[in-house]
């Protein structure tokens, strides 16, 4: 099968398991080649294709060029068979995927950076901003929880954009954060979270679930 394109990216990274799965659906294929960040990205060829040095970074077949995860998930979600169920059938079941996406991209995805990467040796623990983030993660569980009341998925009974960026968004969270204890106080996110990542169709992408007992906690 012909590639769809090129993606430039560090593994693992977060914000690239909805564009795997997005072109997984939608039997696309993806080559990530060797890259080191810091070097790959700060080079002369890079930086003629993509200025900003930021990485996922999409390069097709033609010369596109295209970065911002949100953006290359769209372009692959939109450009195979599954296009209409990963993006919707009309302008209201779009505008309802992408509520989701935005909701992700603003309200969760910086709090679990800040809660994640002291964990994973990137910075340091500070008790103030662990607080406060961790409040804000407990926000966004909460109204996850409450809209998964109505359904097993966010958007429908098939998997959206929605859905993928959402597990994808949560993947470091489950992995340091949300340990058994807090688990149990949103069972339906949890159940969510399962079904996406073990979705038979997609489950290639997101590998085995990795779920935690209990959170590393920081020193006071």
């Amino acid at each position: 099968m012909a590639s769809f394109g090129t993606l430039y990216t560090y593994v693992p990274n977060a914000r690239v398991f909805k564009i795997l799965a997005a072109a997984k659906l939608n039997n696309l294929t993806i080559e990530i080649p060797a890259y080191q960040h810091g070097v790959t990205n700060k080079s002369a060829e890079f930086l003629s294709k993509f200025p900003a040095g930021k990485v996922p970074a999409f390069e097709g077949p033609d010369g596109f060029c295209l970065v911002e995860s949100d953006a290359i998930a769209q372009y692959v979600a939109q450009s195979g068979p599954q296009a209409s169920q990963l993006l919707g059938q009309d302008a209201m079941s779009s505008a309802k995927i992408r509520q989701w996406i935005s909701f992700f991209a603003e309200e969760i995805y910086p709090t679990v950076l800040e809660l994640v990467m002291w964990r994973v040796g990137l910075g340091a623990f500070d008790e103030t901003t662990e607080i406060k983030a961790l409040a804000q993660l407990l926000y966004g569980l909460s109204v996850l929880e409450k809209h998964l009341n109505t359904g097993i998925l966010l958007t429908g009974d098939k998997l959206t954009l929605a859905d993928l960026t959402g597990a994808s968004t949560l993947l470091w969270a489950f992995m340091h954060i949300i340990d058994e204890p807090m688990g149990q106080q949103y069972p339906n996110v949890v159940a969510w979270y399962l079904k996406v990542v073990q979705n038979e169709e997609v489950k290639e992408v997101f590998g085995k679930p990795k779920l935690i007992e209990k959170r590393r906690l920081g020193a006071k």
